[in-house]
């Protein structure tokens, strides 16, 4: 179990399914997927939340309510600590790193570089210049 910060998103993940913390219903809630669309973050919870007028709107079956008020129950988002983006969702490699992304998302570097706002793993070209302790000395 791992609960983390991303902003002012508190992701929960419980087994193999990943919870959103959703401030207005106080109450975490199961997501799908969490990808990038090549501008921001997309929240996929389609299988969820079907039909906009069945009292189980957001959690899909009476169990899933039931787990998510005892997660809600057991953690606390305050407690969340800030870290890096999780990975949630299908994955496929873009770059340097395996990412969720939605099937409409630009695979360019341009959007790559706009996700990662600057700063990128790649590794940094060689040093220009040869000093030894030898030479330098």
């Amino acid at each position: 179990m791992s609960l983390v910060k991303v902003g002012d998103t508190v992701l929960l993940q419980f087994k193999t399914v990943w919870f959103l913390w959703e401030p207005a219903l106080e109450s975490f809630r199961p997501i799908t997927s969490l990808a990038w669309d090549g501008e921001a973050l997309v929240l996929n919870d389609r299988a969820y939340c079907a039909d906009p007028t069945d009292p189980l709107y957001g959690y899909g079956t009476a169990k899933m309510r039931e787990v998510c008020a005892l997660l809600t129950k057991s953690f606390r988002p305050k407690d969340a600590r800030p870290g890096l983006l999780p990975a949630v969702g299908p994955q496929e490699w873009f770059y340097d790193r395996y990412m969720s992304l939605t099937p409409c998302a630009p695979r360019d570097r341009a959007s790559w570089k706009w996700f990662h706002k600057g700063r990128y793993r790649t590794p940094k070209s060689a040093p220009k210049t040869r000093l030894t302790r030898r030479t330098h000395a």
